[in-house]
């Protein structure tokens, strides 16, 4: 941040508090040696996070079901190693090696809303989508060769990753169709991504490249080098996440995150 754009920056972490209930914790101004501090965010992130947010919380229907919701939170910039972003209830953290993008907003504030309610939302979606998570399991599959992953891991060749259902580290058997699939995938996981997925399916967003681009994905013959997601054997697992008819939206996961977003999903 330049120390012109300071008056600019105090009034967006204003509207971030008054609208969002999100604190953005600054790291510019003067530092300890009297000079002034750029920091890790720009004027331009402020800006386009604030967008993005804003994408979240007009789909859960305006800014007062986002802060009951979120709960608030806490937004900062740190070293967080390979992640773009990590979440917990109040607190999402982005990297402050990389630039802050819709798809990495959405679904963390998605993780800190799960948080928020105790984790329930991401049960609520396996349920939903007739899914379990059952880590011995998943592990006797791998060790029965009928994984498409390692014993204790994925293997950075096609088709050995761990996208079938249980062939992750949690033993995470999904149901229906996600958008994707892999080694780290768990519940958790798939119901931040099930949200970014419902936001940008078909909307005209900054989100919505990036969803088509995971479905579309899948009509890739084996081996073909995808710009966004690599190599892999593609239409090998068209049957596990292609939708019917290439719409998402007649998935049981986009059916779910459009009941919890209109109220009609109530957690006990």
């Amino acid at each position: 941040m330049e120390i012109s754009d300071l008056q600019y920056a105090s009034e967006k972490l204003t509207q971030f508090k008054s609208e969002y209930q999100i604190d953005i914790v600054p790291d510019w101004g003067e530092g300890s040696d009297g000079t002034w501090q750029n920091g890790k965010w720009t004027r331009d992130e402020l800006d386009k996070l604030h967008g993005f947010v804003g994408l979240l919380a007009g789909a859960m229907g305006g800014s007062d079901n986002f802060v009951k919701n979120i709960g608030g939170a806490q937004v900062k910039k740190e070293n967080i190693g390979t992640h773009g972003g990590e979440a917990l209830a109040h607190q999402v953290s982005f990297s402050e090696n990389r630039t802050v993008t819709a798809w990495t907003t959405v679904h963390e504030f998605a993780h800190a809303w799960d948080a928020n309610k105790s984790w329930q939302l991401s049960v609520a979606l396996e349920r939903y989508t007739s899914g379990r998570t059952n880590y011995i399991f998943g592990l006797l599959t791998r060790w029965l060769g009928r994984s498409d992953a390692g014993l204790f891991g994925p293997e950075d060749i096609p088709g050995r990753h761990g996208r079938l259902p249980g062939c992750n580290a949690a033993g995470y058997f999904y149901g229906d169709k996600p958008s994707g699939s892999d080694w780290n995938f768990n519940r958790k996981e798939d119901f931040a991504e099930s949200v970014a997925m419902y936001i940008g399916w078909r909307k005209n967003n900054d989100l919505s490249a990036w969803a088509e681009a995971r479905i579309q994905l899948h009509l890739l013959e084996n081996r073909v080098n995808d710009p966004r997601f690599g190599i892999d054997n593609w239409a090998d697992y068209k049957k596990y996440f292609y939708p019917e008819e290439g719409d998402y939206a007649r998935t049981k996961r986009w059916q779910f995150v459009d009941e919890l977003m209109s109220g009609k999903i109530k957690l006990t």
